[in-house]
């Protein structure tokens, strides 16, 4: 399933242009474009609420032993504002998707927990519905352009976000600031999120620390967020001077999760719209990479290349112990392979099985295999296939969702992080089947939208046409 698939796939959701517009009189996927309601919307609310989950992802509401993080209740109030101004409509495909992959991890559940395998966790369940209820939404249909600004509100709030980080890192190295976690400081700490390594030294006992913009959970996050933003700015074509800003902001993080996506985002764009690169980006890119091999930072990043085959090292519990847990998990009672060990069970029960105490807490669990082992092969497969399906069914960018992909399911560890799952909701999921309205221009509306041909093209089109409507020149 590929993210620029040329051909929409149809959806239970979609409507249907009335023939009285010049639509096909069979059903016509190209119908979900026709515009309804205010076309000059230019997602001002999603921009609003994108900003609010960047700089809010640190803080909790304190509820017993179970903080929630403050995200989750701030992007469903900005969701029912969206749905009482007409912005979102449900989408009935994924509806049916998250309906059945819901009840049946439901049901894992409690099978499991009357087995006797886990405790029933309705806290897990009840924030695996929360985290992924609004992704059966979507934009109304006509509200194509506003997804190029919804773009660009994230590229400029990760500039900001990345400056800060640079000055972080470049102001820690001349001596002029000594690191200090001023939201740690001024926040009473059961309104801050305590389970991340948010602090982190760049090496242990050193009074220099990673950059993390004081307001993202861990280094990796800005790191993560600051290469998506710069492949969204590429997309785009923003000038060149943002992309490397945003990119000295992935590399003050010191962290390798946000060059493996730059990587990923790069060969999406190399094999998938190549006509993106310009040769001003290629010269920046090149004076960037010089010097960061020549700055301080260089030989931490060299020395975290072969980090996946080092047994402890952090590579190797993101991106290959969670898996051999998880298989020998499952191996030790096949019965998980039908039910599951229960949800929230990761953690507990490969600590447990004689690896080491602290081994739930230390291996990165990331979505496949955190979901397969508590919900097992049938309800964790219908619920992986309900997040692919809401991120890449006709989506409307290009590059960007298979990289908000490699960055869920491979980077950040993201099944139950609202900051990350809301983010991808409005950078990908709103925009199903959306494209700018006709006649429309500006940079970067041609190539960062997919364009789909008018019902009247649809079958025989002059030669090159449709080509030239899908951005291909």
């Amino acid at each position: 399933m590929s993210s620029t698939s040329d051909a929409p796939l149809p959806s239970g959701g979609s409507s249907v242009a009335p023939a009285a517009r010049g639509a096909a009189t069979h059903t016509d996927p190209v119908a979900t474009d026709v515009p309804s309601g205010d076309a000059r919307w230019r997602g001002q609310g999603l921009m609003v609420l994108l900003v609010l989950l960047l700089v809010l992802q640190r803080f909790v509401v304190p509820l017993g032993s179970t903080p929630i993080p403050l995200v989750l209740p701030v992007a469903y109030v900005g969701v029912a504002l969206l749905l009482v101004a007409g912005r979102l409509v449900i989408d009935r495909l994924r509806l049916e998707l998250f309906v059945i992959a819901l009840g049946l991890c439901t049901a894992a559940t409690v099978l499991a927990a009357m087995r006797g395998a886990t405790p029933l966790s309705v806290t897990s369940l009840g924030m695996l519905c929360a985290v992924y209820l609004a992704w059966v939404l979507r934009a109304a249909p006509g509200h194509g352009d506003a997804l190029v600004h919804v773009g660009r509100c994230f590229v400029r709030a990760m500039l900001v976000l990345a400056g800060i980080g640079v000055a972080q890192l470049t102001l820690q190295f001349s001596g002029l600031w000594q690191y200090q976690d001023y939201i740690g400081e001024f926040v009473p700490p059961n309104f801050i999120a305590g389970t991340y390594n948010t602090n982190v030294p760049l090496v242990f006992g050193s009074a220099i620390h990673k950059a993390n913009a004081f307001v993202f959970l861990e280094p990796s996050y800005l790191s993560q967020f600051a290469a998506l933003a710069a492949i969204v700015a590429v997309v785009l074509r923003a000038p060149a001077w943002q992309i490397v800003l945003l990119l000295c902001g992935v590399f003050s993080a010191v962290s390798g999760t946000g060059i493996l996506l730059l990587l990923a985002g790069g060969l999406l764009v190399l094999f998938r719209a190549s006509h993106l690169v310009r040769p001003r980006h290629i010269v920046a890119l090149g004076a960037l990479t010089v010097g960061v091999l020549l700055s301080p930072v260089a030989p931490l990043l060299l020395s975290r290349v072969d980090e996946p085959g080092q047994v402890g090292s952090s590579g190797y519990l993101r991106f290959v112990q969670p898996y051999q847990e998880v298989a020998q998990g499952l191996q030790d009672a096949p019965l998980r392979y039908l039910l599951g060990a229960g949800t929230g069970s990761v953690e507990r029960l490969l600590a447990s099985g004689g690896r080491g105490e602290e081994l739930g807490q230390a291996v990165v669990y990331t979505i496949v295999p955190k979901l397969l082992f508590e919900y097992g092969l049938i309800a964790g497969g219908v619920f992986v296939l309900f997040i692919l399906v809401a991120v890449l069914e006709r989506g409307a960018w290009r590059i960007v969702p298979g990289s908000l992909v490699v960055m869920t399911f491979l980077l950040s560890g993201a099944l139950l992080q609202p900051n990350t799952s809301f983010l991808v909701w409005i950078l990908a999921v709103v925009w199903a089947g959306q494209r700018p309205a006709p006649g429309r221009s500006g940079a970067g509306l041609r190539d960062a939208v997919r364009r789909r041909p008018p019902a009247g093209l649809a079958g025989g089109s002059e030669p090159g046409a449709v080509d030239q409507l899908h951005g291909r020149t």
